[in-house]
């Protein structure tokens, strides 16, 4: 068996910034950790996931554990480490003579040490209350208590384990007190055990260690266009107009802009290579707290409050005559309709043709085309020009809680006719802003949807949790009175958006799809106010 041990909550440190959640629950990569640390599982080897008693797994996650054939132990809350172990062993009903491999629920390895009766061990940075292999045969295990000697120790426990015989580990734990390091110390004595070195460590389980193995992971899988260090982020392309644009938009942002920034450290153009820094910062982005994180409703509030405030701010810094700007009908309108055309002939779909969504009556692409585009926001020139981000969605703005405040990075800095600019209609971003909380966007983008679409019928399903539906009411009531714009205004935009993003996706069907049925979706809510 394959046991993931993810029975208590994580930290007050990481709670604070993700909710009361168990660490096999934290977001990487777009996904739950537990979706990572599933794969480092042995071929043929049972998984179990164990969590806390009290906690309520959603639907969608317990969706996906069981299409996966994960089995659940839920174990008693406030069980020690050791009694936590030996709890969701006897709940699994896991064979006593047959190995066991045992991996921390804040832990993930790019791949995992190899042998019978082994403890992963690695090297560390940080002063935490490690656990550590000595050299002293009477204690081989033991805390550190914090204080970590090079001198004494051949290596930090990091969380993977290989038993040869549960049994006898159950055995030695219990005579331990339901001691973990007493019970492996007994285990050692009496089977044997031996630390191997891994530098494949990933350890999630503090604020500081959680960034930086995300930091490491992200850098392991998007190879040359992204770098990332502890103090700095570096995005490059070649031959592309897209990361000129976007050093541009950061070198002219106004002074009074640059707090929602992180530090723009300089770009270079090396041939037709073309870079830029920005400081790295130890913070998440908006998408993956909105997917997955339990923070209360009361947090969300002062993070939509803060994305008003940096597209307040925006509105002050006024285009000069003769920029080149990003206008609302050049970014929707036109622009959707010339996408929706290009993907319907992709797929061979007449325009015409009525759909049938999740038992609502029939609609056709043109008409749910057509009445968006006639409750887009009404384009005049009392509406001023002014600096634009053109991306400001939740995936590209990430938030501080030590000083509530968001900071926000990947602008995009064209126009549509390929001109650098960081100036536009800030309607745009408000709409970017809204497919993350109204649109649902980051959830389908982490599968969080179930989908069946045959024979123009549509059978579509996100399943967006109570609290978040107060998030997106609170939203509207904010762009209603901070911006005037109506509540029919605002989904008619995310339909405009989610229509025009449909050629964009054409990597991978089963999204497109989602994509496809949520622009259904959300005009039957617009019909409705």
């Amino acid at each position: 068996m394959f046991l993931i041990m993810s029975a208590a909550y994580v930290g007050p440190e990481i709670q604070s910034e993700f909710g009361k959640i168990p660490p096999s629950f934290l977001p990487l990569g777009n996904r739950r950790l537990f979706q990572h640390q599933v794969n480092l599982a042995p071929q043929g080897v049972k998984v179990c996931l164990s969590v806390p008693e009290s906690y309520l797994i959603s639907k969608i996650d317990m969706k996906w554990l069981d299409n996966h054939g994960i089995d659940v132990v839920r174990a008693p809350d406030g069980l020690s480490l050791g009694a936590s172990l030996v709890a969701s062993l006897n709940l699994s009903d896991h064979p006593l003579d047959t190995p066991l491999h045992v991996l921390f629920g804040d832990t993930l390895f790019t791949e995992l040490p190899v042998g019978d009766d082994i403890i992963s061990v690695s090297e560390v940075t940080d002063s935490y209350n490690w656990a550590i292999v000595t050299n002293d045969s009477m204690q081989w295990l033991k805390d550190c208590d914090n204080r970590l000697d090079p001198d004494s120790h051949s290596g930090v426990v990091s969380g993977y384990f290989k038993f040869s015989s549960p049994r006898q580990l159950i055995k030695s734990i219990t005579q331990s007190n339901w001691q973990f390091l007493e019970g492996l110390n007994k285990y050692h004595d009496r089977v044997g055990l031996t630390s191997v070195f891994s530098d494949d460590w990933l350890d999630f389980g503090h604020v500081n260690t959680y960034y930086r193995s995300k930091a490491s992971y992200t850098t392991q899988r998007v190879f040359n266009d992204l770098k990332i260090t502890a103090d700095w982020v570096e995005k490059s392309s070649f031959k592309n107009r897209k990361i000129a644009a976007e050093a541009n938009w950061f070198l002219n942002l106004p002074l009074t802009l640059r707090s929602y920034i992180p530090q723009f450290l300089g770009s270079t153009q090396n041939d037709d290579r073309v870079s830029y820094r920005l400081e790295y910062l130890h913070q998440t982005s908006l998408s993956e707290l909105y997917v997955f994180s339990e923070l209360p409703a009361t947090i969300w509030e002062q993070i939509l409050i803060g994305t008003v405030k940096f597209l307040k701010s925006c509105l002050q810094e006024s285009a000069s005559k003769n920029e080149p700007v990003n206008r609302l009908n050049d970014l929707l309108g036109e622009k959707t309709t010339q996408r929706l055309l290009c993907y319907c002939q992709e797929h061979n779909i007449n325009i015409e043709d009525e759909w049938y969504f999740n038992n609502e009556p029939p609609v056709s692409l043109k008409t749910i085309l057509e009445r968006s585009q006639k409750h887009l926001p009404i384009i005049n020139d009392d509406w001023p020009i002014s600096v634009l981000h053109g991306d400001f969605c939740f995936s590209n703005i990430l938030y501080d809680f030590r000083t509530n405040r968001i900071k926000t990075i990947d602008p995009r800095g064209l126009t549509t006719n390929g001109e650098l600019t960081i100036y536009g209609d800030i309607r745009y971003d408000i709409a970017k802003l809204g497919h993350s909380i109204l649109g649902m966007y980051d959830w389908i983008i982490a599968g969080y949807f179930d989908i069946k679409l045959e024979n123009r019928n549509i059978q579509f399903q996100i399943d967006v949790p109570s609290q978040h539906k107060l998030i997106q009411k609170h939203f509207v009531k904010l762009v209603v009175e901070e911006f005037g714009l109506t509540d029919v205004s605002l989904m008619a935009m995310q339909i405009q958006l989610f229509l025009s993003m449909l050629p964009l996706h054409s990597d991978d069907n089963n999204r497109q799809k989602a994509l496809f049925a949520n622009a259904f979706r959300i005009y039957n809510i617009m019909k409705r106010l």
